[in-house]
């Protein structure tokens, strides 16, 4: 099984970090939107903005689904 890496949207000039949650057993079943992070390590815990659910058969669709949400996050808090 291969691994569903995290991302950002929009590509080029991203404003939310999408990640995925635990794909032990398949593909993710939630995601995580949520705030650009400094590269290294935080202190404090990181915050997201929205948990999805889903049952994503594989990446390009989650994708899909995932960049309409985040678009409408940059769009709802003016990011």
């Amino acid at each position: 099984m291969a691994y569903w890496d995290s991302y950002g949207y929009p590509e080029g000039d991203p404003k939310v970090w999408i990640t995925f949650g635990p794909q032990k057993d398949g593909p993710p079943q939630v995601a995580f939107l949520g705030p650009i992070q400094p590269e290294g390590d935080s202190p404090k815990a990181v915050e997201y903005y929205q948990e999805v659910a889903g049952r994503w058969t594989d990446e390009l669709a989650a994708h899909e689904e995932l960049d309409k949400i985040a678009q409408a996050l940059i769009e709802q808090k003016r990011l």
